[in-house]
């Protein structure tokens, strides 16, 4: 070995040490960006998801009270009107008053609707200053996304890691990292969707510790999911028998997969069982439906793809009054549609299987909810209930052995400044959307607002940072695939060289 090799392998392995903590801390901040960048109550249905935080850990003086009726609690009075611009897309987050005092009866509070585990993690985070709560709670959901994402990355078999990147990455412009950095359950959702069936597959490819990381991060998604809605913990179940059809081998170890998904699976059907909020698959959303026609069963199956694209743009977020323009949906639509042609090679016949599973129940269970629920596309069902099968979906689509050599750095590049830019606009109109409301056309996010964080450096400079980190991440992806990818070339020439025969 030359002396250059030798002194260039420690710089290599620094370098790469730099790119695997730069990149999460890049995420995390991007993530941060959108925690800063709608006020309390932004997220949709808060005035039921903020008084079960924090009545999660059952009564508390100053936080959670017994209500006049079994059904009700009393709460701190802003958290009963924090979605007053909800539905008002021209109402800026001024109209809030964070200081009234006293508490309030509300009928919006978990009991028994939706799993515990959820309100009651968060509910260890909520206290009488509820804006400084709420960003807690916003940032703690933000690193709990990164980081089990970065820690199940690094325990997945390099051939997996690729589609763990594309599933989460894909699917996250602009409605998944609104959620994520949300105080919304949704956010554990889009965890469990990542990391369940591919932590599963993993385990059944490894050997040794790394076996047991993988079936412990499993766990861990499968219970947060089922512990957040009660669907996420139906599409764990899903999870596990994608993960099986994947990669369920004679004379390969099973014990560790099997006894997460044992787990998992006791988890998921506990917490759907304990909670209310299951039962819409059977009984619809809708309290008093009016049944539907043929005809309308047949443009609800024509128009679920809306729903799909409502996920990536399509729809307003928030109370779904924050509508993006049509460019970030185009252009996530086309970083996810590339990314399924991408995965699409050398299709196996078990890969076939677990696309068509997957993509069936991507389209039928909304349709099956909304023919329950008697309502029409556009009403009652919407994008982030489906948004944990869009994950599932994007990431058994890139499955293949060769997928990291099919995702080159050109292909890399098309998708990150399709993301970056989705992300840069839907970031802008949503911020936009609360300091001024959207009568309010001005490019400068600053200019004439009429809300912002108290001690918060300006949503300018938010929007900056949040846009500025999510590039960066992109461009380290890129860096690192060409790395991976100029590596891989110069085994095969090394192996090549080694093979041939002297004359």
């Amino acid at each position: 070995m030359t002396t250059a090799s030798t002194t260039a392998a420690p710089a290599r392995g620094r370098g790469a040490l730099a790119l695997a903590v730069a990149i999460p801390v890049l995420l995390f901040l991007s993530l941060v960006s959108w925690a800063f960048a709608s006020p309390v109550g932004s997220s949709p249905d808060d005035d039921f998801h903020l008084p079960s935080i924090w009545c999660g850990l059952g009564e508390r003086p100053g936080l959670c009270a017994p209500g006049s009726e079994p059904e009700t609690r009393s709460v701190p009075t802003p958290l009963t009107d924090a979605a007053c611009f909800a539905f008002k897309p021209e109402v800026s987050g001024s109209c809030w008053n964070p200081s009234e005092t006293g508490m309030s009866d509300t009928p919006r509070v978990n009991v028994g609707l939706y799993p515990p585990l959820f309100y009651g993690t968060m509910s260890i985070f909520a206290s009488d200053d509820i804006q400084t709560s709420v960003l807690v709670i916003r940032i703690v959901n933000s690193a709990l996304t990164v980081g089990v994402l970065s820690a199940v990355f690094f325990a997945l078999p390099r051939r997996l890691r690729p589609a763990l990147v594309v599933s989460a990455v894909g699917s996250a412009v602009p409605l998944g990292m609104f959620v994520a950095a949300s105080t919304n359950p949704s956010a554990w959702a889009y965890i469990s969707a990542a990391t369940v069936w591919v932590c599963l597959y993993g385990a059944m490819l490894t050997d040794g510790r790394r076996r047991w990381v993988l079936a412990a991060l499993a766990v861990l998604g499968g219970v947060m999911g089922a512990g957040a809605r009660a669907d996420s913990a139906a599409y764990a179940l899903l999870s596990i028998v994608l993960a099986v059809i994947l990669g369920a081998r004679k004379g390969r170890s099973m014990w560790a997969a099997a006894a997460a998904a044992i787990v998992i699976a006791i988890a998921a059907v506990g917490f759907y069982l304990l909670a209310r909020q299951g039962s819409a698959v059977v009984t619809g959303l809708s309290l008093d439906p009016v049944p539907l026609t043929i005809d309308q069963h047949i443009s609800n199956f024509l128009n679920i793809p809306t729903l799909l694209a409502g996920a990536l743009g399509g729809w307003g977020l928030g109370w779904l009054d924050t509508y993006m323009p049509s460019v970030v949906s185009t252009l996530s639509l086309m970083a996810a549609a590339g990314a399924i042609f991408v995965g699409a090679r050398g299709m196996t016949p078990r890969r076939v299987i677990a696309f068509a599973l997957s993509l069936t129940a991507l389209y039928l269970v909304p349709f099956v909810l909304l023919a329950q629920s008697q309502a029409m596309v556009g009403a009652q069902v919407q994008p982030r209930y489906i948004l944990p099968l869009l994950v599932i979906f994007l990431g058994v689509a890139s499955v293949g052995v060769d997928i990291e050599r099919s995702w080159t750095v050109s292909r890399i590049t098309f998708a990150g400044v399709a993301l970056s830019v989705a992300m840069v606009v839907a970031l802008h109109v949503g911020i936009r959307r609360y300091t001024t409301g959207v009568d309010d056309p001005a490019l400068s996010l600053g200019a004439r607002a009429e809300w912002w964080w108290n001690g918060i450096p300006s949503p300018t400079l938010v929007w900056a940072a949040g846009s500025a980190a999510l590039i960066l991440a992109f461009v380290l992806l890129g860096v690192v695939q060409h790395r991976a990818l100029a590596a891989a070339r110069f085994s095969t020439n090394e192996t090549s060289n080694r093979d041939v025969t002297p004359a």
